[in-house]
């Protein structure tokens, strides 16, 4: 019966994040909603009030420590949905899913080289560098400047977050729930003050919200944001060690059939991405094999920021 349910939460862990992405994709690429104060706002209000009502025993506990404490994450977090949301309506998703599996490889080589017991991982790690900046250029030789950017934004804030999350991680649920309400709702409050002075709230005004189509993808985002917080807090107790791996195979699989239509060019950016998730999957199989005292926990375990 255990058994089942690790299976059970593993495959919520890998095939939500997938649909959230793809919900996300079709608001901001197929409707046009180029708003991502106010789409990132709706997203985390929803997931912060469904984390609330499930887990209310432990406001009790809350203190201003701990908004004191997530506000550096906080501040992460928003910079990287809100770029990520600007990157993600004009980029492929292999492409963009390629710039974030590099930017957590970076940091995973910076933890291999403060903690590993040998060279074999530093090596390992410095070998799937000389691999992976060549083709990422690639890849991105034909994005816009103003694009690739933002997507530098993006997957620094990713980056560093990351790191802070390696570093700083807890299996208990109580601290795990109290750092994902602190954190989501000053991010909310960083995108609605951002809103209000970029004028991304008055422009929002005039956007047709009467599309049924769009207003069921709204919500679709909304619960799955929710979805991954919860899946995310469950999974945070079990060290899925390879899930994150299957998870970018799942979401690659679904994005070149959003995609692609049969295009040359971004079949190759496809075959690219499965090779930075082989790549991918070699750091956390040596993260785990050779560094001692560090938590077992797969990149993109923060499944709300897979944005």
């Amino acid at each position: 019966m255990v058994e089942a349910g690790n299976i059970l939460i593993k495959s919520l862990a890998t095939l939500i994040p997938a649909a959230y992405l793809i919900s996300n994709k079709t608001v901001l690429t197929l409707h046009n909603f180029r708003f991502p104060s106010i789409f990132l706002s709706w997203q985390l209000s929803i997931a912060l009030g469904t984390i609330i009502i499930i887990y209310r025993r432990f406001l009790l506990s809350f203190t201003l420590n701990d908004f004191r404490s997530a506000l550096i994450s906080a501040l992460l977090y928003t910079i990287s949905m809100y770029f990520g949301s600007r990157v993600l309506a004009v980029l492929p998703i292999p492409v963009f899913i390629s710039a974030q599996i590099l930017g957590t490889h970076m940091v995973e080589g910076i933890i291999h080289l403060k903690n590993a017991k040998s060279l074999s991982p530093v090596i390992i790690q410095t070998c799937n560098s000389v691999l992976m900046v060549p083709l990422f250029v690639l890849l991105s030789s034909e994005i816009e400047l103003k694009t690739l950017i933002h997507l530098l934004y993006h997957v620094a804030a990713f980056s560093l977050r990351w790191f802070l999350i390696r570093s700083e991680f807890r299996t208990e649920i109580e601290s795990h729930v109290k750092q994902t309400i602190a954190q989501s709702a000053t991010a909310v409050a960083f995108l609605l003050c951002y809103g209000t002075m970029s004028g991304e709230i008055i422009q929002a005004g005039h956007y047709d919200f009467s599309k049924t189509h769009f207003k069921v993808y709204l919500f679709l985002s909304g619960i799955l944001s929710a979805l991954a917080c919860l899946i995310r807090g469950v999974s945070a107790r079990g060290h899925l060690q390879y899930h994150s791996v299957l998870q970018y195979v799942v979401i690659l699989i679904f994005g070149y059939y959003y995609d692609y239509n049969g295009d040359v060019t971004l079949f190759r950016d496809l075959v690219i991405s499965f090779y930075f998730v082989f790549l991918l999957f070699l750091d956390t199989y040596f993260s785990r094999a050779t560094i001692d005292n560090t938590v077992n926990v797969s990149p993109l375990t923060n499944h709300d920021e897979i944005i």
